[in-house]
């Protein structure tokens, strides 16, 4: 008799178990699942920087411009609303050409305004942030006098809203 090589091949597996089906699922879901969260973390971080950027530009431009104003201004106008929201504070000054002006600034629709003499009133506020508090107190020394400022900013997107308090003091010019 004689022998011969037999081709035996063993049957090869054409797929996946139950078993590591599930498992890659479970894996896959996972991970999944983790994206997601990041990706919803991030959103509302990047929401709540530009909240944050919008409120510290509208303190900037409006709390400086009345400190600056405040700072050169020679008297407050009595016609001013002073230890009270909604405070409003005029300013007497000059312009650049030395005649004097009134500087007033106010509260209109949630936005701080101000308007120089008789010019057109321009906004220094972002459009999604609002002033919730803005009260003027006046300082009076024996040699001066200064303007003490409180005021709240709030910033809304969608759901998220970002409340800061500002507060200042400036001496102005012409009280010493």
């Amino acid at each position: 008799m004689s022998l011969q090589a037999t081709n035996y091949k063993p049957q090869a597996s054409h797929g996946y178990t139950l078993v590591e089906a599930i498992i890659y699922v479970a894996i896959l879901a996972g991970l999944a699942v983790v994206f997601i969260s990041l990706l919803f973390t991030m959103t509302r971080s990047y929401a709540q920087f530009r909240l944050e950027r919008d409120i510290a530009s509208s303190a900037s431009l409006g709390l400086g411009r009345l400190v600056r104003e405040a700072r050169s201004a020679a008297s407050v106008d009595p016609a001013s609303v002073l230890g009270s929201h909604p405070g409003r504070l005029r300013l007497n000054t000059t312009d650049e050409n030395g005649l004097a002006i009134t500087l007033d600034f106010y509260l209109s629709a949630g936005a701080l305004m101000v308007k120089e003499g008789d010019s057109q009133a321009a906004s220094t506020t972002a459009k999604n942030v609002t002033v919730d508090n803005l009260i003027f107190y006046q300082i009076n020394l024996a040699n001066s006098s200064a303007i003490k400022i409180e005021m709240t900013l709030v910033a809304a997107r969608g759901a998220t809203a970002r409340t800061q308090k500002f507060y200042d003091t400036a001496v102005l010019r012409g009280s010493y």
